[in-house]
């Protein structure tokens, strides 16, 4: 069988499974203390690639790419917005890439959104929020390839990471802060 194949019957089993379940709800909700988050089912293609079909990957297989549904978070000092459009699993844990609306976002605000996401989801290795879409396809061309307009992209777009499971670093505008160990 052909990864295409084994990609979409792998989907169509989970699809079998939820309905067997009785998950008529296409919304789904999640609450803790701090976060709110609501994903509910999109209908977009997966803007980080052009002939591929978002079903034939899985998130279990390594270095797989798929696009997760809209999400949602609150936080205590405000709301911000945003979808992951880039979703890869390696051996180390998840590699997210986050689109936020642009706005005038502070690095508390920043570091508030990295953190719920921390505490949210426990395989997560690595984390990349951008406020452009664009900037998301230079940070994703090797450094070395980057022309001149991809890197002005990235100093105005690329706003903070979290590397290796625990390096909380800011990025672009926000480069000239310190960043630190998550947990220390």
């Amino acid at each position: 069988m052909n990864a295409r194949l084994v990609g979409i019957l792998a989907g169509l089993a989970i699809l079998a499974t939820a309905t067997a379940c009785g998950d008529d709800d296409p919304a789904l909700v999640t609450t803790t203390s701090r976060v709110v988050t609501t994903a509910a089912p999109t209908t977009e293609p997966d803007p980080t690639t052009t002939e591929a079909d978002p079903t034939t990957t899985t998130a279990d297989e390594p270095g797989s790419a798929t696009e997760p549904p809209s999400t949602t978070t609150e936080e205590e000092g405000g709301e911000i917005s945003f979808r992951v459009v880039r979703q890869e699993s390696t051996r180390d844990g998840s590699v997210l890439h986050v689109e936020v609306p642009p706005g005038d976002y502070t690095d508390v605000d920043l570091e508030n959104l990295v953190l719920a996401m921390y505490e949210e989801r426990e395989d997560l290795y690595e984390l990349h929020v951008l406020d452009n879409p664009e900037a998301l396809t230079a940070l994703l061309t090797p450094e070395s390839e980057r022309t001149p307009e991809q890197k002005a992209l990235l100093e105005s777009h690329y706003l903070v990471s979290f590397l290796e499971g625990a390096v909380l670093r800011f990025q672009g505008p926000f480069a000239n802060l310190e960043g630190y160990i998550v947990g220390s």
